[in-house]
């Protein structure tokens, strides 16, 4: 019940950039302009691309046009945000068929490539009263996935270590990817976020599915990742590139 409401208040406020979406036909090779279409992003992923963190949303502003694309697509085509414990997951499963086609696909992950990381945070409050809007979520989210169970904060020294053997052969030494091995840049993306998604490709919740190849690498090389902890330090040291 709590999943259906939380995904009915986020259809709920995507109407408008619904409407936009429809005058472009399905089956067409003209797409939703970038900029337009990424007005239903910006709902929850925020108005720059800078993330709402109380919506689960993270930051996708600067991230690669192609990894954009790729995810997208595999929302849509149910390769992502089908498991049972993915609440974002099932949001974006939602919101991903008002993609009217690829050529809509490709205009909106183009736009978001260009927006500038580091936005500031979205505000809350009348006008000449704005505040930054909290981080906590409007809602509880009962699973072990909302949090990480650690006994102490991420070590950045033992990440490294981590890193180094696990993740820099895709990610490169600073964190930027590698679009030949489907690896995105990481130095964009929130701890929390990169948290979740390490979670869930060890254990199976996300790169499970098998037409998701670069999934099943990152699940591969996710269970390297002994457990919480280890994840806390690797995205310890990401968080210092």
């Amino acid at each position: 019940m709590k999943r259906f409401k939380v995904l009915l208040f986020v259809v709920a406020n995507l109407c408008v950039s619904a409407s936009i979406a429809q005058m472009y036909p399905a089956d067409g090779n003209v797409g939703v302009p970038g900029e337009e279409m990424f007005q239903a992003c910006g709902f929850c992923h925020g108005n720059q691309g800078q993330g709402r963190q109380r919506l689960d949303a993270p930051p996708i502003a600067g991230l690669q046009a192609w990894y954009v694309e790729r995810q997208l697509n595999n929302f849509d085509n149910g390769v992502r945000g089908q498991h049972s414990e993915d609440l974002p997951g099932a949001q974006m499963d939602i919101i991903s068929v008002m993609l009217r086609n690829e050529a809509t696909v490709e205009n909106v992950a183009a736009y978001v490539e260009t927006l500038e990381p580091g936005g500031p945070r979205m505000t809350i409050g009348p006008p000449g009263q704005e505040r930054p809007e909290p981080l906590e979520r409007p809602f509880t989210w009962e699973s072990e996935y909302a949090s990480l169970d650690v006994p102490e904060p991420g070590n950045a020294e033992r990440g490294g270590n981590l890193y180094n053997a696990v993740c820099l052969a895709c990610h490169g030494a600073t964190g930027l990817g590698l679009e030949t091995l489907g690896a995105p840049n990481l130095t964009v993306l929130p701890g929390w976020y990169m948290e979740r998604q390490m979670e869930y490709f060890r254990d199976g919740i996300r790169g499970a599915d098998t037409r998701d190849s670069y999934g099943q690498q990152m699940a591969a090389f996710a269970q390297f990742l002994a457990d919480d902890q280890a994840i806390a330090d690797v995205v310890a040291y990401i968080e210092t590139l």
